[in-house]
């Protein structure tokens, strides 16, 4: 697969670092755009774009207004559902609709923490997360250790946290961690997975040949139109089209969560 990344003549001279045309034919390679660490470029979010501009909000971003962030050019966005075996995200319900509601392709994600129960980080997201067709991939966020845990224990939670997941909707999730991270603990271990990866400079992902990564979290400084703080900004190394094709498919009909069965139980009034 090819994609070609095409900057406008301003944005050359705005954009110091910003490499001009990459020509790439898979995402093992990892050869993306690079982007300066203080400058965002403007990405086309049409399907003749070859990069596409996203967000990831949680509790710290508080209420975003949904249809200004839709007006920035943001074509997708990650919201935090959970963490650990016991805590919701109290915003998640809220970011999980109204992103959806303004034509936002939405994913959730999991932050995990290697010293909890793995089965309780299964439950706890498949019981809050009710996907549907459309949805983008759900991501098992990776970026903490604990002395307790070695790097293998915690590659073998990762991998039953992936694989209860992939089961449980029908689609493999995308893991989201450091680069400095996945050099230490992930490199080569995850080969059937999709990365994400968060490098705050002007240089591209590095992955080992073996991975792919296809998520670029580049700044966690970013500004976007509805929402009052600071927030991280990620691009897709692909047009909307390839990123439609990662989302889950119309004939996936993945189990309803407790919270959905409630709503169809008690429907508002």
């Amino acid at each position: 697969m090819s994609f070609t990344l095409l900057i406008s003549a301003s944005h050359k001279l705005a954009l110091t670092g910003f490499l001009l045309l990459a020509s790439y034919t898979s995402f093992s390679t990892g050869t993306t755009p690079a982007t300066p660490a203080n400058n965002e470029p403007k990405i086309a979010t049409n399907s003749s774009s070859s990069t596409l501009k996203g967000i990831d909000v949680s509790r710290w971003q508080k209420e975003v207004d949904w249809s200004l962030v839709k007006e920035s050019d943001v074509t997708f966005a990650f919201v935090k559902a959970t963490q650990g075996d016991y805590r919701l995200d109290p915003f998640f319900a809220r970011n999980w609709e109204e992103s959806k509601r303004h034509g936002i392709k939405r994913g959730a994600y999991h932050f995990f923490k290697p010293e909890a129960p793995v089965q309780g980080q299964i439950d706890i997201f498949i019981n809050t997360v009710t996907m549907e067709p459309g949805d983008l991939p759900p991501v098992l966020d990776v970026e903490v250790s604990d002395p307790k845990v070695s790097a293998e224990q915690l590659r073998r939670s990762i991998k039953t946290w992936l694989e209860a997941v992939t089961a449980h909707y029908g689609v493999k999730p995308i893991i989201y961690t450091s680069q400095n991270y996945y050099r230490r603990y992930l490199m080569g271990h995850f080969t059937d997975y999709h990365f994400w990866i968060a490098r705050y400079s002007a240089i591209k992902p590095e992955v080992h040949h073996t991975d792919s990564w296809m998520f670029w979290q580049y700044t966690d400084r970013g500004s976007v139109s509805g929402i009052n703080s600071a927030v991280d900004i990620n691009f897709f190394a692909g047009d909307f089209e390839t990123l439609a094709q990662l989302c889950l498919p119309v004939n996936t009909n993945p189990k309803e969560s407790p919270l959905q069965q409630l709503k169809h139980m008690y429907p508002r009034p």
